[in-house]
This record gives structure tokens, C-alpha cells and sequence, in this order.
């Protein structure tokens, strides 16, 4: 089956999944009020340097400043091998300007990581903008192929800039990356003009919005089609895949059936439990997924399956099975940092290694750059995977003020997509033209103050329909029930339009 990109987008929020084999395998959401950060480039100016630490601390515009450490300036120090022309130390002084670029979110307590690497990517390479080293994903395993690439993107390389080639130019032609090459070197010369031209600190290269991060990156010879529920943003999007992306033979597609754009895609239930901590195996097993500051846990339960009378066959078989549901939630959940996944305890030894590589063999699928390490004497696999942008969780949660951070309600915008999925699922009978939504009184207020679902009740698909808020004090924060109210209205409910 082919894949599928779909490109969910609300008045303040954009959703961006990837479907493989009939099932979402990759999810990445944005608000209008706060873009990523990581990837884009700063002109910015060091504020202090710690020698101690081989760091310096720089001002990028943001409300905090950036870290920017020595092993951050040796990025590429695992595939670049010995090269004397890498700096040792942090050559810059308090005041001095400094190209940077992001690499790693922010977080509250931290400002984002730097890197004076700058790199810019592409869906074939990644162009090393002052960088002088070619090289080729790990991935591409054919040594005549890797050899051919080398050759290619030396001759192609500008002095002082260096190639990555990705693993999709497993499926690319010499023109196809040339072409792409090329268009990255200028985009590098314009970044260098605006350094030149711009005085104290600014952004001066943006590395674009959610559409174009991920349908860059998802893009690949199987997709079959882009699908997005607003007409305005596809038709941006099939502006975008032909000037970015003419490589691309599938379709872009405007989705305007009745019927909610997760449910046609039967990935409804999917997006119901993504941010639970747990998560179900098809045997009966599950997993229990818990973040926190320094890592990720990940515990593997055997829950109903029972097995056969033997234990260790038992046990064997769903920590194989947790494996591929395990590669799945990472890349779905975007989990990036330390990963430590607690596996049933296994007496044979060969069970063992077989867990691990079965481990590796789903993760090198990943785009993400993982490691796997070899099981522990306690049954752990420690594996770490590049952090990328933001992690799922950190964008449609928010900190629960009545707790003091220790957990979490999902935010308003997550909140109103979830009522509005209820809304459509209940006017699928066209008998019901009156609506109750019954929320916490601070949710109540903010989906008036917001006026939610007004454009699909003034003018679009929701025009003939009347749709009331039901203040309710017994209802959690997050909580929200929609019902029919063609048997009569409350007195306290207030109409939405």
C-alpha cells in the first residue's frame, strides 16, 4: 500500500501525519503563536564565554539566550573522522557576532542549542554551508553507489561547503541532485548576504513552516498522494511541491467530504490515545511510555496475552512484537534524548540478542538518526535518537496549573479539534441540527471568547446547524461531552454563532 501524507489545519493549528501501510506511523503539529526554532540562523551576539565549560552564551533575538557548546561546533565529528581545519576551543569574544544555527528546542528553563555548523538541508542533501567534507548516509549501504555519490557531490561542492547525501538518493537521478545541489548553494549565498547587510541581532534564515519541514522530509518514491481538509492551504501546497519538490509524481489532493478527514482515513482512534502513556499490543500486551526530564521509560507488559504454556515462548514473543510498536510510537510521538525500554525478563540468551536486533532492524527505517545498545544484565536496551524539532507532547500539552507541573491538560486548540471531530461524528445523522456541548466553564468561556466553529457555521459546512456551550463545574478541565439537543436546551447554554 502506498503512503499517504495528511495535513490536518484548524484556524490556529496544523497537523501533518504520515499514513504507511494504512496505519500513522509520523505526527507533527504547530501553532500559529509558536513556530520551531531549531534549524533556522541567527546573526547573533556573544553575551559571556565560559572556558571552563568550552562554551559561550549567544543573544539570537529570543527570550533566552542560545548555548553554544565546542562539541556542538564538532557537530559532525562522528562521520567527519580527523579534521585539523575544526576549531578546538571557542574562538569568539564577549560582543563578537557570530553566525549560528539552531539545533535543538528550547525548553522553559533552557534557551535553544547552537551550532556554528551550518547546514541546510534538502530532500536529496544536506548542503554543509562552510563545512568542507562530503559524505553519505549510513543507510545508502551499496559501496559502488556511496562511491558514486562521493564523486558527484566533491565536483559539486563550492570551496569552503561540503554534502550530505541522504538516504533518498537511493531513488534520485544525477540530475534530480544536481539540480538540488545548486538551488542549496544559493540559498547559502543569500543567508551569507543578509549576514553581511544585517546590523545586531536577527533571524536570518527561516527554516520554514510545518508544511514545508515535513513535506520535504516525507516526501519519498512511495507516496501517493498529499491530502489537506483546506483548499487555500493546498493549493500552497501543490505550489510548493513544484517549485521544492518536482521529483514528486503523486497528487495533492483537497479533502472536503462530510465525514471527519481522520475517520476517512481510519486513523480516528489513533489520534484519540496518542497522548496516553499507554499504549496497546495486538496480542493483548501493552506499553507504558513515560517522559521526564532526563528520559524517556518505556515498560513492556505481557496485560492478557497469555501465551502458550511456556513462559519463556510467552515472553519471547511479546517483547518481539513490542519491538515494532516501540519504533512506531517513537517516531509518532517524535521522542528524541535517552530512550531506556524495560523488556520482559528473558532467560535465553539468544532471545536476548534477537530482541536487540529485531530493535535495530525497525529503527533503521527511521529518518532520525537512533543507536541501540545491547541489552543490560536487568533486561534494559538503552537507545538514544536525535532530537528533532519538538516532541509531540510538549506542543498539544500544556502545564496544569493546580498541580505544579507534575501533569498535564492538552491545550485549547487540541481541546476544540477533538469537540469539533464529536460535532462531525454527530451530524453525520442528518436529522440532528442542534447541538450541546457540555465543558468546564473556563473551556465554555474560552470557546465563546474564541467564537469556535464560527466559519463552519456562517458560511460553511455547518451553516443550517446551531451549536450551544453548556457550562458544567463537574467537568475536568480537558473534558468536553457532545450530545444532540433536538429534546430541548439548557437555560445556561449559550449559543456559539
Amino acid at each position: 500500500m502506498k503512503n499517504i501524507i495528511l495535513v490536518d489545519n484548524e484556524k490556529n493549528y496544523t497537523t501533518v501525519g504520515l499514513i504507511e501501510n494504512g496505519k500513522l506511523s509520523e505526527l507533527y503539529s504547530e501553532s500559529a503563536e509558536e513556530r520551531q526554532t531549531s534549524g533556522n540562523i541567527y546573526k547573533g551576539r556573544v553575551t559571556d564565554v565560559v572556558d571552563g565549560l568550552q562554551s559561550a552564551f549567544v543573544d539570537i533575538g529570543l527570550s533566552r539566550t542560545g548555548f553554544w557548546y565546542i562539541d556542538e561546533t564538532l557537530d559532525h565529528k562522528s562521520v567527519l573522522g580527523e579534521q585539523n581545519a575544526l576549531p578546538h576551543r571557542i574562538s569568539a569574544k564577549k560582543g563578537d557576532y557570530v553566525m549560528v544555527q539552531a539545533i535543538k528546542e528550547g525548553t522553559e528553563l533552557k534557551g535553544p542549542k547552537l551550532s556554528s555548523n551550518i547546514s541546510i538541508p534538502g530532500h536529496f542533501v544536506v548542503y554543509l554551508y562552510n563545512l568542507p567534507f562530503v559524505g553519505v548516509s549510513n543507510k545508502i549501504t551499496s559501496p559502488t553507489l556511496r562511491d558514486k555519490l562521493t564523486e558527484l557531490l566533491k565536483g559539486l561542492a563550492p570551496e569552503g561547503g561540503g554534502f550530505i547525501a541522504r538516504t533518498n538518493c537511493l531513488t534520485a537521478t544525477r540530475e534530480e541532485i544536481e539540480q538540488e545541489a545548486r538551488f542549496l548553494i544559493k540559498a547559502g549565498e543569500r543567508i551569507q548576504q543578509r549576514w553581511e547587510e544585517t546590523d545586531g541581532v536577527a533571524l536570518i534564515h527561516n527554516e520554514g513552516n510545518i508544511l514545508y519541514r515535513t513535506i520535504r522530509d516525507m516526501l519519498s518514491d512511495t507516496t501517493e498522494s498529499i491530502v489537506c481538509n483546506n483548499e487555500r492551504m493546498a493549493e500552497d501546497i501543490r505550489q510548493m511541491v513544484e517549485v521544492f519538490c518536482p521529483y514528486f509524481r503523486g497528487t495533492v489532493e483537497f479533502y472536503d467530504k462530510e465525514e471527519d478527514i481522520y475517520d476517512y482515513y481510519d486513523i480516528g482512534e489513533d489520534m484519540s490515545v496518542i497522548y496516553s502513556p499507554r499504549a496497546e499490543l495486538p496480542s493483548g500486551g501493552f506499553l507504558m511510555i513515560e517522559k521526564t526530564e532526563a528520559l524517556t521509560a518505556i515498560d513492556v507488559n505481557t496485560g492478557k496475552f497469555i501465551g502458550t504454556d511456556n513462559r519463556e515462548d510467552t515472553v519471547y514473543r511479546t517483547n518481539l512484537e513490542a519491538v515494532k510498536e516501540i519504533a512506531r510510537q517513537l517516531r509518532l510521538r517524535n521522542i528524541g534524548g535517552i530512550i531506556v525500554v524495560d523488556f520482559i525478563d528473558m532467560a535465553d540468551p539468544e532471545h536476548k540478542i534477537s530482541v536487540v536486533e529485531a530493535m535495530k532492524n525497525e529503527l533503521f527505517f527511521d529518518r532520525v538518526k537512533t543507536r541501540v545498545l545491547d541489552m543490560s544484565g536487568l533486561g534494559l536496551v538503552e537507545i538514544t535518537r536525535k532530537k528533532v524539532g519538538k516532541e509531540l507532547g510538549s506542543i498539544s500539552q500544556g502545564k496544569c496549573p493546580y498541580c505544579g507541573g507534575t501533569g498535564f491538560l492538552l491545550v485549547d486548540a487540541y481541546v476544540s479539534r477533538r469537540i469539533k471531530y464529536n460535532l462531525k461524528k454527530l451530524f453525520m445523522n442528518h436529522d440532528v441540527s442542534i447541538a450541546l456541548i457540555f465543558a468546564h466553564p473556563v473551556l465554555a468561556k474560552h470557546m465563546i471568547e474564541h467564537k469556535a466553529f464560527s466559519q463552519e457555521c456562517s458560511s460553511g459546512i455547518w451553516s443550517h446547524k446551531r451549536i450551544y456551550v453548556v457550562p458544567d463545574e463537574s467537568m475536568d478541565f480537558a473534558a468536553s461531552r457532545v450530545v444532540s439537543g433536538m429534546g430541548g436546551v439548557p437555560s445556561n447554554a449559550e449559543l456559539l454563532t
